[in-house]
């Protein structure tokens, strides 16, 4: 009774039952469908002596699944999003007290990403769950000055984290799904990569973004044997011309060469990871590289592209945007999934940008890195967001959850997702946030000037199609 009550879609072979359970979810295509389901099970959840741990745990799935069923397309919905959320609160008064609970590191992680979700979407400023995700930086020093790159743009005092900023980190992995070991600069710069890189949690998927100029034999044998999961090397370019404007130096073939030797240490030690990723911006200056590039991936053992728009940061770039090429950005796009299919392999980019999109944006901001994220700064200061939207200072003596559980954390996660005049200043024209669409020039300028982009029009006349 308790289980078939508690999971409204059971699994089963049974013809009746498996088309039951079809028109159920069914049901759910439509908003009153989906509340009247809400409101029949909801209340289940919040009668916690039905359930012990494992069968709280075997039910996640299906939890999580209604609890975020159409998340994104119904949010404008106050009815719905006022079911969802009398559901997610009961999850959260269920869930909550045991995360600490649960013996098993595995189960822990399962029932913390849920729960994560789940007070993101509440809102909840105090919360029970722990960061999922993290960003430990080793160092924000750089060995180049990519023009795009704010390492070009602004001056700081570069820094490289001390032994403890990695013991803190440490302390975090037991939760982590997802640890991202790109630093601001390069990450390899940092004497303590090689102790990071080893001591990477097995259990989280592991991410590098590197520029590839450093990596020697002993580098590769160190990326390839340590069970990185996947490395981006950012090249922007397919050509030495290319690379040389992009990059700043003349070291296209010093890094095709570097490439070459990812692939053959994967081979000698007979390896599937890291998964080999280019990493690609488009900008009015490279985006005729892009076709090329995804054949030279292909070609040499790469598995994936993945580009990405210019994000303007100065205004001394902005006629370097794809905005202002809107069309023909379009067009290559469709070109490099094509050609991508025909060589074999991905290839990963952004929506296009389409003149329909200007002014298109979700009412309702929602961004849920202050519960899911936690980025570690090599100086030792902790960030609430990818884009470091808030840094909280820190003493070499606070615990990351010191830190997660702080008034400052607390304040940004009740502001985060309020009104442009409320939010926190990086916040109101953060893309991720606002779901604002590639053809909106908002996507791609984050100066000050927005309005001058719109009306003034770069000399490069040319080379606007929409």
């Amino acid at each position: 009774m308790c289980a078939t009550a508690v999971d409204p879609f059971p699994a089963t072979n049974g013809g009746f039952i498996s088309g039951l359970k079809e028109r159920l979810w069914t049901s759910l295509e439509q908003p009153d469908g989906y509340i009247r389901a809400l409101g029949r099970f909801g209340p289940i959840l919040s009668k916690s002596w039905l359930w012990n741990d494992p069968r709280l745990l075997h039910r996640l799935g299906t939890i999580e699944r209604i609890g975020f069923w159409k998340g994104d397309e119904w949010r404008t919905n106050k009815e719905v999003e006022l079911a969802r959320k009398e559901f997610l609160s009961s999850f959260r008064r269920l869930a909550g007290p045991r995360l600490q609970k649960i013996t098993g590191w595995d189960d822990r992680r399962r029932l913390n990403k849920v729960l994560a979700r789940s007070e993101a979407r509440l809102g909840v400023v105090d919360p029970y769950c722990r960061p999922y995700r993290a960003r430990l930086e080793l160092t924000d020093a750089c060995n180049l000055r990519c023009q795009m790159c704010p390492q070009s743009m602004w001056d700081w005092e570069r820094n490289y984290a001390e032994e403890w900023v990695l013991k803190r980190a440490e302390s975090l992995y037991p939760w982590l799904l997802e640890l991202d070991l790109t630093s601001f600069g390069e990450t390899i710069l940092s004497p303590l990569f090689r102790r990071a890189l080893e001591g990477a949690p097995s259990h989280a998927q592991t991410l590098l973004i590197s520029n590839g100029l450093l990596i020697d034999d002993e580098v590769a044998d160190l990326l390839v044997g340590s069970g990185l999961s996947e490395l981006h090397i950012s090249i922007d370019s397919a050509t030495r011309e290319t690379y040389k404007i992009m990059r700043g130096v003349d070291s296209f073939d010093k890094l095709l060469e570097n490439c070459n030797r990812l692939i053959q240490c994967k081979e000698r030690l007979g390896s599937s990871t890291p998964y080999l990723v280019f990493n690609y911006t488009i900008t009015r200056k490279s985006i005729d590289d892009l076709i090329p590039l995804i054949r030279l991936a292909a070609t040499i053992g790469f598995q994936r592209v993945h580009a990405n728009f210019l994000i303007v940061w100065d205004s001394s770039l902005r006629s370097d945007a794809v905005y202002w090429m809107r069309e023909r950005t379009g067009e290559i796009l469709d070109e490099g999934d094509r050609v991508a299919r025909e060589m074999g392999i991905e290839f990963w980019h952004p929506p296009k940008p389409l003149k329909e999109h200007e002014g298109m944006q979700n009412d309702v901001r929602f961004c849920a890195e202050a519960w899911e994220f936690m980025q570690l700064r090599a100086k030792g200061d902790i960030s609430v967001c990818c884009m470091s939207a808030d840094e909280i200072k820190t003493t070499e003596a606070m615990t990351w959850e010191e830190v997660w559980d702080s008034p400052a954390y607390q304040d940004f996660r009740r502001r985060v997702n309020l009104p442009d005049d409320e939010a926190p200043p990086l916040c109101r024209n953060c893309y991720y946030g606002r779901d604002i669409q590639t053809g909106d020039p908002r996507y791609h300028f984050q100066d000050e000037s927005l309005a001058e982009h719109v009306t003034d029009v770069p000399k490069d006349a040319n080379l606007i199609t929409s």
